[in-house]
């Protein structure tokens, strides 16, 4: 790396007006997020479609893995239901997942699939349905745009995990295993990601865990639900997309001054378009090795198998040693049993 990482001109013009942002109720932080109470066997998860339609046997077969783990599963009406993405589906898809939210059988909440159509469903939802009934919400990719808003806008912790169609029987998948863990055990005692996440800069840090897929943390800014990167662990992971979008991506975080006050970066799997430049790696890290905090490579959560569950808005520690490194619990990411919120209709 040369000596020029540390002058992106953008981001030093930042500086200076970041004491008076755009959207003034994002300079204030929550006083905190509130816990999810945690499932217990027994208990019904609901399965939304606030992106993409789903295909009926992955559907199926994730169904079929949540029930051999002892949950019951209820579908969303219209999860399998063409997507013409006008405003008036975006009022019905919105309506569905808040009746889902409501419905007092289902104990935690999982996105169905990913794809695109999230971030039209909130101009439609009301925080005050979430915030007032904390459950357990699981998803990636394109739901990320839900995370964020519900962290920002409810003040609800939520989960960067698999979808429904993400799911296999058998109980020996290791993205079942962590998704289950994630959501029973407010602590689980593991190093998530040790001897597969790499290390390329070594250090550790203590922080909230924040971010998801890398185009929809972009889409973020400006918004009233813009990512908080202050004194975060930042987790980014991305798709298909060709190394100069991803670039574009990361310099646009830097000028909105996103980056400048992370503890921690952590790249989840980057299943990219490489044929621009061979040595994508080298431009990703160029952007980032100026900040001077331990970062993370190839941490198995995104788009590829295994898709480890991540607590969002949960005060993690961050490891990079020489070779590997990886992410633990600093605190409980659930309620406590006994502290099981009840549901509130008002």
């Amino acid at each position: 790396m040369t000596e020029s990482l540390g002058a992106y001109p953008a981001e030093q013009t930042m500086a200076s007006i970041e004491s008076t942002p755009s959207i003034p109720f994002t300079s204030a932080r929550p006083a905190g997020l509130s816990r999810p109470a945690p499932i217990v066997k027994g208990d019904t998860i609901g399965v939304v479609a606030p992106s993409s339609a789903a295909q009926q046997g992955w559907l199926l077969r994730g169904a079929k893995a949540m029930e051999e783990a002892g949950y019951k599963v209820i579908l969303d009406s219209d999860i399998e239901r063409f997507r013409r993405f006008q405003q008036r589906e975006d009022e019905r898809r919105a309506a569905n997942l808040m009746a889902m939210w409501l419905n007092p059988e289902v104990k935690a909440v999982i996105g169905g699939t990913g794809g695109y159509g999230a971030v039209r469903l909130l101009p439609f939802l009301d925080p005050d349905v979430f915030r007032r009934n904390p459950k357990a919400f699981v998803g990636y990719s394109d739901i990320t745009a839900l995370h964020l808003w519900l962290m920002r806008r409810a003040q609800l912790r939520v989960f960067h995990g698999p979808t429904l169609d993400d799911l296999f029987p058998g109980g020996h998948d290791t993205t079942v295993l962590s998704l289950l863990s994630a959501l029973s055990n407010p602590r689980p005692d593991t190093f998530l990601g040790e001897d597969i996440a790499r290390c390329v800069r070594a250090g550790t840090a203590i922080g909230r865990l924040t971010g998801g897929n890398l185009s929809l943390v972009q889409q973020t800014i400006g918004t009233p639900y813009e990512i908080d990167t202050r004194d975060a662990i930042l987790f980014l992971e991305e798709t298909r997309d060709p190394m100069s979008v991803v670039d574009e991506r990361l310099l646009h975080l830097r000028a909105a001054g996103l980056l400048r006050h992370v503890r921690g970066i952590v790249f989840g799997q980057l299943s990219l378009d490489r044929s621009e430049e061979d040595e994508f790696e080298d431009f990703l890290l160029d952007l980032v090795s100026d900040l001077e905090v331990p970062i993370l490579m190839d941490f198995p959560a995104g788009h590829e198998v295994p898709n480890l569950t991540l607590p969002l808005g949960t005060e993690m520690e961050l490891v990079a040693d020489e070779k590997t490194g990886w992410l633990s619990y600093s605190e409980d990411a659930l309620a406590v049993a006994e502290e099981r919120p009840r549901l509130s209709l008002v």
